[in-house]
């Protein structure tokens, strides 16, 4: 299964900046929709994969998870083994935590994968290990990003997030679900997540700006005075463990940002309407069969 660690403990890829100073606080929408959509009566041990900081964690730890975390990303870890005050993450691949479980006869109820099975040049076994590490009956549940999302193709023109080496696959609805019962899974259910306002906003920007668009973080670099850091959002960086001038630089970003919230805000409603149903991830959650086969 094909990923590149040094790819995000370099810090190349400016988005996982966050993960490493432990600035992250909010929760995507796909963690909204686990905790929306996931039972309620479903509880036990928890394992993230690509835990990242930690911040969906910290949640499913509220909500009365045991939890366990691995990622590749060791600084990622460091982190949360920090800010959670736990000893239950580890800085494995899949791969070796396999290994690692077996040798403890470590069985989960639930595996989450937010983001992560587009990143596998071998989805099958993937899924497969996952299963293997689940109890019978337990659940997965996880996101990807949705290739028949609205404004695909200047997305896919503009940035490079969805392309190699950061993502190897494309997932539909349709073909996410046939993977999943492929892969011995039953009660598969995929939720296509809508667009919010803060997440349509980039999208008006592409629309509008092309390819100047990518001269927003320059720009945003240049404001905090670090190249890095001007990938993680500005609310995170304000509540984050960072210097006042940083903070300072943040607010002042957060004006610049309400300004053009509030400018583009026709268009945005525009496409808001014009983008039901596709939205810019997929919501999975499925259940191992109970026995092989049947």
């Amino acid at each position: 299964m094909k990923i590149i660690p040094e790819f995000y403990e370099s810090e190349v890829f400016e988005d996982y900046v966050a993960f490493h100073e432990g600035v992250g606080t909010r929760l995507g929408e796909y963690h909204k929709a686990f905790f929306k959509y996931f039972p309620s009566n479903v509880r036990g041990k928890l394992l993230d994969v690509g835990c990242g900081d930690g911040r969906f964690l910290r949640h499913a730890k509220e909500q009365g998870f045991e939890i366990w975390g691995i990622d590749f990303d060791k600084k990622s870890v460091e982190n949360v083994k920090r800010n959670l005050g736990i000893d239950t993450v580890f800085a494995m691949s899949l791969e070796e935590f396999y290994e690692y479980a077996k040798e403890r006869n470590l069985k989960f109820d639930v595996i989450t994968f937010f983001e992560v099975l587009e990143h596998q040049d071998k989805p099958r076994e993937f899924l497969e290990m996952v299963k293997g590490l689940l109890k019978e009956g337990g659940y997965i549940a996880g996101s990807v990003p949705n290739r028949e999302r609205f404004l695909r193709e200047i997305y896919w023109k503009i940035s490079h997030a969805d392309h190699p080496p950061h993502h190897f696959l494309r997932f539909s609805r349709r073909s996410l679900e046939n993977a999943l019962k492929l892969s011995g899974f039953e009660d598969a259910h995929v939720y296509i997540m809508d667009f919010t306002f803060d997440e349509i906003y980039p999208y008006v920007e592409m629309k509008l700006l092309g390819r100047f668009y990518n001269l927003r973080n320059l720009l945003k670099s240049m404001v905090l005075g670090d190249r890095k850091r001007a990938g993680a959002y500005v609310d995170d960086i304000i509540v984050g463990e960072v210097s006042n001038s940083v903070k300072i630089r943040a607010y002042g970003l957060k004006i610049i940002k309400l300004i053009r919230n509030t400018l583009l805000s026709p268009v945005a409603f525009v496409y808001i309407n014009s983008s039901h149903q596709r939205g810019p991830n997929l919501y999975f959650q499925a259940r191992r069969l109970r026995i092989e086969g049947k």
